[in-house]
């Protein structure tokens, strides 16, 4: 669950984000959408504590995983070592419980034959599997996504996708900053629409049209194109 009350935060003397407030059950998908530049990103990165911001309240998870726009795999370690290295470098695990999780989550990715191979002898998708694996190493209770499928071929966004829905499954809330009109469709249980740094709409999935009046008729003509 992620509950935000009034969360802003400076980036330059033109543009911040601010008073954005929002409450998101456990176990849901929220799909962010919204122009390049808009905040998307800087809103993800406050919720996982990578960048200072100021907020009047704010309660979520310990442990939340960051699957960026590109996995961020290190290209001279095998998918083993990636996984395994937070493990025991900062989580300090000995090698064979080290060894147990990595089996375990690349199994949940599907990726268990590919666990000796570097990033550079993975395809797209399976790099961005990958990244959610060492992710789920860690046992987060909320995943940060941000523009997962950008890179992705078109035949590759539905393997993504449903491995959110199948970690949906096992209880892990997700947040997915995104421009993919079919991932929206397919995964969300709430939408976040912003523009110019301000939450312009939050709204279960199955609302979105009906609220979406509210707004400016060239936010909802932006709206029109994914919902």
């Amino acid at each position: 669950m992620i509950s935000l009350k009034n969360l802003s935060r400076q980036i330059t003397h033109d543009f911040n984000i601010q008073n954005i407030s929002l409450h998101l059950p456990a176990n849901s998908i929220l799909s962010l959408i919204g122009k390049s530049g808009s905040g998307k990103s800087t809103l993800l990165r406050c919720i996982a504590g990578l960048e200072t911001y100021s907020i009047e309240h704010e309660q979520k998870p310990e442990r939340i995983g960051f699957v960026f726009q590109s996995s961020n795999l290190f290209s001279h370690l095998t998918l083993e070592q990636n996984i395994k290295l937070a493990l025991q470098k900062v989580q300090k695990k000995d090698s064979a419980e080290a060894d147990k999780i990595c089996n375990e989550v690349l199994d949940q990715v599907k990726l268990s034959h590919r666990k000796s191979y570097r990033p550079s002898q993975l395809s797209g998708g399976q790099q961005q599997r990958g990244a959610i694996a060492r992710a789920l190493a860690l046992k987060p209770q909320l995943i940060l996504y941000d523009e997962p499928t950008s890179a992705l071929d078109p035949e590759l966004v539905d393997e993504l996708l449903d491995l959110m829905l199948d970690l949906k499954k096992i209880g892990i809330t997700q947040v997915v900053a995104t421009h993919e009109k079919s991932a929206i469709k397919k995964i969300s249980d709430y939408v976040g629409y912003m523009n110019s740094g301000e939450l312009r709409l939050f709204e279960h999935f199955s609302k979105v049209a009906n609220k979406a009046k509210e707004l400016t008729s060239e936010e909802q003509k932006y709206l029109q194109l994914f919902i």
